[in-house]
């Protein structure tokens, strides 16, 4: 009873000299899987010179901006260590390198430390030690009882490398090829701290204190002790089960316990870390990360350029003085990063590429598009509350285009010269060669010009006008004085046409189409053989008034047809003439019952007659369009010749 009164005592000294003498801290904040974490167990902490918190956890490691975790997924990260802006990762399986979000990796066996020790990064790995250089892993052989053993830390300490393995500590005078070895201790050593003059070596349960290659002093701690690390004047030492015990850095003297039973954090710690803040971050095996604020109230602010793209590539280098880029390199991306893990949430910007600065934004990204040629200076600043950060800039040139620069101006003058000169001398050349084209374009035109005068002259045939003017005559002699004024009339209307038509270029179909019946009907009149004709119009309602044609088109068609395709003994001959429009031309069809066109054309072979109208026409109609399809073909019905068809087309033309 007297033990356990005592205990009680002892518990509240402990816990009221937690609260005097820590004064910085407050309940601790705590952060799970939940707030982003990739996983609960984190292995190791670091900062890097922006303030990010770089963490390695079970499931890969992670970047924490007191707001946000950007997590990098890979295999279990073990250790992590900053140095000259990379990160460098030891994993089960090998090393990650991350610089300007940037990863290499390199295989090899599983790493649980990282250390740097004159300027070379060296590696305590499951077997031996290693170097990385730049891009490989080189393994540093030493002796076969370190080379295959498990590494748990290496310490440069006093012109000495010291080695805490799981089957002893060491001592070495150098790292290659050493001359001395010395076994120190034979137990499972697992970490090094340098405390003022001190060397100080932690197994699982005792601090060991050597000097000279002996342990000269041992401290009783936490079973199954982890790490050991110095924050405020104090060396906190995590434990697998029993939390944190924390030591007087002076003295090594008792000063508290910290553990789930007087406070909120997990009893199984890895590692103990302080921020460039002050607060202290608790690194679980199974319960996330805790943190412990710092009540000093004094905000160092920085502002930092994260990343530069040019053209959406990020640039290898943020050191670079003055950036000078291509014409075509105007496309940039600024990036910019102030860290307040107190404060994440109100920290704010504004930034200015020429005189004036844009207003506060939480923004830290700003892209500038399509920018001219010319030198620019790129300003940030930060503020949180009413602390401004110091202005970081960048500078940065875009070179001028080079249509833009004086010797090619003057250049392309010169070459602009020569062409115009060697265009003027092609130009007269090439005059000679036009004038033949123009002659032979005259000449094309005269032939057009010659075969329309002839179409205009062979348009009456003056047989048919020596057939009406005798049938009139006849009609006189009869004293028909009716039937012989209709004649008289119908053939004054028809060469009124005629004449008036020849003076004209194109008429409407209305118009040839009356000529055309007041030619058929003479033709009735005046024929020994009678005949019958129809004439159709399919015009999509057009008006016949509004569509133009050249004149006199299909007289000498209908003409032939009349003379030459029927025989006197042919039963009811009939012609037949349709205009359709159809698809953006005007189609013509001429149809008969006739002899056929072969038959017709031995007729006249046997008559001596020769049909210039007809040929004439029908290079006329070639001339008028390419898209003619000028044919004649026979009709034929049950192998029997049965008449010709005519037919062929024009582009539709209109007066609207």
């Amino acid at each position: 009873m007297e033990m356990h009164k005592n205990f009680k005592i002892l518990f509240l000294f402990f816990l009221i000299s937690f609260v005097e003498t820590n004064s910085q801290e407050n309940s601790p904040q705590n952060f799970t899987t939940s707030d982003g974490l990739p996983d609960a167990s984190i292995n190791d902490i670091t900062q890097d010179e922006i303030g990010y918190l770089w963490l390695a956890t079970d499931k890969g490691y992670t970047k924490f901006d007191g707001d946000k975790f950007t997590n990098y997924t890979q295999e279990k990260a073990n250790c992590i260590f900053m140095d000259k802006g990379k990160i460098y990762i030891g994993l089960t399986n090998g090393l990650v390198v991350h610089q300007h979000n940037k990863t290499s990796f390199f295989e090899c066996k599983e790493i649980l430390k990282i250390k740097l020790i004159n300027n070379k990064i060296i590696l305590a790995t499951v077997q031996g030690i290693s170097e990385f250089k730049e891009n490989y892993i080189q393994p540093i052989k030493i002796n076969t009882a370190i080379d295959f053993a498990i590494i748990n830390d290496v310490q440069y300490f006093k012109n000495k490398l010291y080695v805490a393995s799981i089957k002893g500590l060491w001592s070495l005078d150098t790292i290659y090829k050493p001359k001395k070895i010395t076994k120190i201790a034979n137990d499972n050593y697992l970490s090094f701290l340098v405390n003022k003059n001190n060397l100080i070596a932690i197994t699982l349960n005792n601090l060991h204190f050597i000097k000279e290659n002996t342990i000269v002093n041992e401290i009783n701690t936490l079973e199954n002790s982890i790490s050991i690390s110095k924050i405020n004047n104090n060396l906190w030492i995590t434990s697998k089960e029993d939390g944190i015990v924390v030591l007087d850095a002076n003295t090594y003297t008792f000063k508290r316990n910290i553990n789930k039973y007087n406070s909120a954090i997990s009893n199984k710690v890895n590692v103990v870390f302080k921020d460039n803040q002050n607060s202290i971050w608790i690194a679980s095996k199974n319960k996330g990360l805790h943190k412990y604020n710092s009540i000093n109230k004094t905000i160092k602010t920085n502002v930092y350029i994260e990343n530069i793209t040019v053209n959406y590539k990020k640039i290898d280098s943020l050191n670079t003085r003055n950036l000078k880029l291509k014409p075509t390199e105007n496309n940039i991306s600024f990036t910019f990063k102030t860290i307040d893990l107190k404060n994440a949430k109100n920290i704010q910007y504004r930034y200015k590429l020429k005189d004036v600065f844009s207003p506060w934004t939480h923004q830290n990204k700003i892209d500038f598009a399509n920018l001219k040629a010319g030198k620019y200076t790129f300003t940030v600043q930060s503020k949180i509350g009413k602390t401004l950060s110091k202005k970081v800039s960048f500078s940065f040139s875009i070179a001028t285009p080079i249509y833009k620069k004086m010797w090619f101006l003057v250049l392309s003058g010169v070459l602009l010269c020569v062409l115009l000169a060697a265009f003027i001398d092609l130009h007269i050349r090439k005059l000679n060669k036009k004038n033949q084209q123009k002659v032979a374009s005259l000449k094309t035109a005269n032939h057009i010009l010659k075969l329309e005068q002839k179409a205009l002259q062979l348009q009456m045939n003056p047989h048919f006008i020596f057939n009406v003017l005798n049938g009139i005559k006849a009609l006189g002699n009869s004293e028909k004085p009716k039937k012989l004024n209709k004649t008289i009339s119908q053939f004054s209307i028809l060469l009124r046409s005629v004449l008036n038509n020849s003076r004209l270029e194109e008429i409407s179909l209305k118009d040839e189409i009356e000529t055309l019946k007041n030619f058929l009907e003479l033709e009735q009149q005046m024929n020994a053989t009678p005949f019958e004709y129809n004439i159709e119009t399919i015009l999509k309602n057009i008006d016949s008034e509004e569509i133009l044609i050249p004149p006199m088109l299909l007289q000498p068609f209908v003409e032939n047809c009349i003379k030459h395709a029927f025989l006197p003994n042919t039963k009811t001959p009939k012609i037949k003439i349709i205009f359709e429009v159809k698809h953006n031309f005007l189609y013509f069809l001429i149809e008969d019952n006739g002899i056929g066109y072969h038959q017709s054309k031995q007729e006249k072979v046997k008559t001596n007659h020769q049909s210039v109208a007809l040929e004439v026409t029908k290079e006329r109609i070639q001339y008028l369009t390419k898209y003619n399809s000028f044919s004649i073909e026979e009709i034929k019905k049950n192998q029997v010749i049965a008449g010709t068809k005519i037919e062929f087309k024009i582009p539709l033309k209109t007066d609207y």
